[in-house]
């Protein structure tokens, strides 16, 4: 385990996998610069041209290997919440040992393939360009460090503002389904109060839980799809009581599924349309299926209904566009295009809407 307040082996590796990358440039452009200077300092033939620029190429290599190894995995986790002064110090000693001991890997490996004949008197002349190579990547490493910084700065703040923008249209969302509902729902609990006092009092334990779930919700981005289902059974509970036999309700959820998380109330809005304009716009009412499979990297929720009804009523079908606009730009904000939704109606009769998702696991804290 790593320790508290320290990044595991895993991210570090990472962010020394993503230093490699953001400073690949430097490497290209020391070596280019180091040849040309000392081509037009010596003049010497193409083929020592060549060699001067392999060897200043290797030399570069090492470098960035052994210092952003160093800094990254070793030091930089060690020095968090340290000055900025001691954390350049410590760069700046890093790059300076990188330097000697990739000069002197250099040398030992062109002199094995032939390049160098004499170590020890290349060795005065390698070192002396290794004190210009030091300081023109320190002074770069300190100007891309600036520049990094401010990028990071720009991606926490667009990370913000992705949070709240999660949180408003989840408050819309409440704002806009949860009166409608809650006016049915009121007067189906007082309808039972004198005839059923026990299931009025069922109803307004399931009422109470489907709230709370609901004002939970707004402090989190994610849930476990079993919380969310277990809402959406508290949600056909109560629209049950409305409704009696004419909302049949079937669940197809594998059970591996459960533990994986989706954003909160994405499942209920759409099994709210599918009672409020496939049951309750049917005679005969209808069945309302829930499916939860996991696709490969993907999680896919289906929501569909039987409902019979004209295809007019089913092309048009009045409510549902606003829930899956509202819907469709939470999953944009919250995956891009790692998410998609698809709904329409269905040939035999019916509405279908489905979702896939980025199959993630649940983590121990909440995404608040």
């Amino acid at each position: 385990m790593p320790e508290a307040g320290r990044p595991s082996l895993r991210t570090r590796l990472r962010a020394w996998a993503d230093e490699l990358r953001e400073d690949a440039w430097i490497v290209v452009f020391v070596s280019v610069a180091l040849t040309a200077m000392l081509g037009a300092l010596g003049r010497p033939d193409p083929g020592e041209l060549a060699r001067t620029f392999a060897f200043n190429a290797t030399m570069m290599v090492l470098v960035e290997l052994i210092a952003s190894g160093l800094f990254v995995l070793v030091l930089a986790p060690r020095l968090v919440g340290c000055a900025p002064a001691l954390r350049w110090a410590a760069r700046a000693g890093v790059v300076a040992v990188a330097v000697v001991v990739a000069a002197e890997l250099a040398l030992r490996l062109h002199a094995a393939i032939g390049w160098i004949d004499d170590i020890a008197a290349s060795r005065t002349q390698v070192l002396r360009i290794a004190v210009v190579v030091s300081v023109t990547l320190f002074v770069t490493a300190a100007a891309l460090e600036r520049i990094h910084e401010r990028r990071r700065a720009l991606e926490r703040r667009e990370e913000q503002l992705r949070r709240e923008a999660l949180r408003a249209q989840l408050s819309a969302l409440q704002a806009r389904t949860n009166p409608h509902f809650l006016f049915n729902a009121l007067n189906t609990v007082a309808s039972l109060i004198e005839d059923d006092p026990a299931l009025a009092e069922q109803a307004v334990e399931r009422l109470a839980g489907l709230f709370r779930y609901s004002l939970d919700g707004s402090r989190t981005l994610e849930v476990p799809l079993r919380d969310e289902l277990a809402a959406v059974r508290d949600y056909v509970e109560v629209e049950r009581l409305r409704f009696g036999e004419r909302l049949r309700v079937e669940f197809a959820v594998e059970s591996a599924t459960e533990s994986l998380v989706v954003p909160p109330l994405v499942l209920q809005p759409l099994v709210e349309n599918a009672v409020g304009h496939g049951v309750a716009a049917s005679r005969g009412g209808a069945t309302v299926r829930i499916v939860a499979a996991r696709v490969g990297a993907s999680l896919e929720l289906t929501v569909e209904d039987d409902a019979a009804r004209p295809a007019t009523a089913r092309a048009n079908r009045p409510g549902s566009g606003t829930a899956l606009a509202d819907l469709r730009e939470r999953l944009r904000l919250a995956y891009g295009a790692a998410a998609e939704l698809e709904a329409g109606p269905l040939a035999g009769g019916g509405f279908r809407a489905s979702l896939r998702l980025p199959a993630g696991p649940a983590r121990a804290e909440g995404v608040t």
